[in-house]
């Protein structure tokens, strides 16, 4: 048998489906590890899709996106961030957010390349930046601060080889949002390093309270020119298993990206995009719906952690994750997680798989029903108690 390339056996297994696996195994566990949104999509949304499908939607569409999803993003950015995109040029419909951030990469890295990524960050983040064969130069954030990323610790991670930088705000898997004046200080860094920015923003809908402001970097002066926004409606829209996404940017980098889209998955299919444009144009009461439950849902799992022995959190500012410090257990969080999946069934993410500053910690994600929310918070407690 041939072998296998290198650079597929650099590729990293996440450890969040690692869990999800052994999870199958305690078919009584609750569990606190996919970040997938505990709702179906919406029936007007399904049914537009449908109606698309039926009547002979099921051809190819241009490598760019459909032309009415392109207009209908472009509309709904305008809309709630003032950022004006043209749908000619400077949008492309991706097969969901992960193949957007990719191309992205590929678009911006050579071989060799260094990129900035947040410590603790996504998990598939490291493992398409390596399958790139380019570089992650780790930026460290730090719990003292809320994990959020501050220009200085950006400014002290650049080397000779940075060719770009990756911001994640609401931030998976800390739920962390960078702060408007860090995040215009943080634009100023790549302004003057003339980096390239990587903005993934397919948490921006997931803030809870009213004094915490979520802004994109590429409203900053100087930075639309130089960033490709990341959206997805997997998230906003209850949408995960649809697999739209989106990346907005200067026309030149957006270009290049089509033409990369035709030799990767060629297209997205056309009734999905319809299905899209309705999300867009009437998808609002679902967000309303479950950013309320995961706002409840936040509180009921920053409340419980404070009332348990050896665990302590920040309060994340969005998204729907929390980083829960394990380290007083004198467990690392993969046996952590382990032993209470095994012994106290419950299921949660070890954050090491997030990068090196995660060692220590566990994510929770409270996406789930406010029952099951409630009694996987009690038998994490009871469990701890035994410890």
């Amino acid at each position: 048998m041939p072998e296998i390339s290198q650079r597929a056996q650099e590729a990293l297994y996440p450890s969040v489906r690692e869990m999800f696996e052994m999870a199958a195994t305690e078919s009584t566990a609750i569990s606190f590890a996919i970040g997938e949104p505990g709702f179906d999509t919406p029936r007007p949304i399904i049914d537009a899709a449908y109606a698309a499908a039926s009547q002979g939607d099921t051809h190819y569409t241009p490598n760019r996106g459909a032309r009415n999803l392109r207009e209908a993003w472009c509309r709904y950015r305008l809309d709630h961030d003032g950022l004006d995109y043209d749908a000619d040029g400077e949008i492309i419909i991706t097969t969901g957010g992960m193949e957007a951030i990719y191309l992205a990469l590929i678009a911006t890295l050579d071989i060799g390349d260094d990129i900035l990524i947040p410590d603790p960050g996504y998990a598939n983040y490291f493992g398409q930046v390596r399958m790139t064969h380019a570089n992650v130069v780790p930026v460290p954030l730090f719990a003292d601060n809320g994990f959020r990323m501050r220009a200085a610790d950006v400014e002290s991670a650049i080397t000779p080889r940075t060719r770009a930088l990756l911001l994640n705000s609401p931030s998976n898997p800390t739920g962390a949002i960078i702060n408007p004046d860090e995040l215009a200080a943080i634009a100023e860094v790549a302004v003057n390093h003339d980096l390239w920015v990587i903005s993934d923003e397919v948490y921006r809908a997931f803030v809870y309270d009213d004094d915490v402001r979520c802004l994109s970097i590429a409203s900053m002066p100087g930075m639309k020119e130089r960033t490709i926004v990341v959206d997805s409606f997997s998230k906003t829209f209850a949408m995960t298993g649809w697999r739209i996404g989106c990346a907005f940017g200067p026309k030149p980098i957006i270009d290049q990206m089509t033409i990369m889209q035709e030799n990767v998955v060629s297209c997205v299919p056309g009734a999905l995009q319809t299905g899209a444009v309705a999300a867009l144009d009437d998808g609002s009461d679902i967000l309303d719906t479950m950013k309320e439950a995961y706002r409840k849902n936040r509180d009921m799992v920053v409340s419980a952690i404070a009332d348990m022995p050896l665990v302590s959190c920040n309060v994340p500012d969005g998204a729907f994750y929390v980083l829960v410090d394990v380290s007083a257990t004198g467990m690392d969080d993969h046996e952590f997680a382990v032993r209470l999946l095994h012994e106290g069934k419950v299921v949660v993410t070890p954050a090491s798989g997030f990068g090196s500053r995660g060692r220590g910690f566990v994510r929770i994600s409270y996406v789930g029903t406010a029952e099951d929310t409630t009694e996987g918070l009690r038998r994490m407690r009871v469990w701890l108690t035994s410890l």
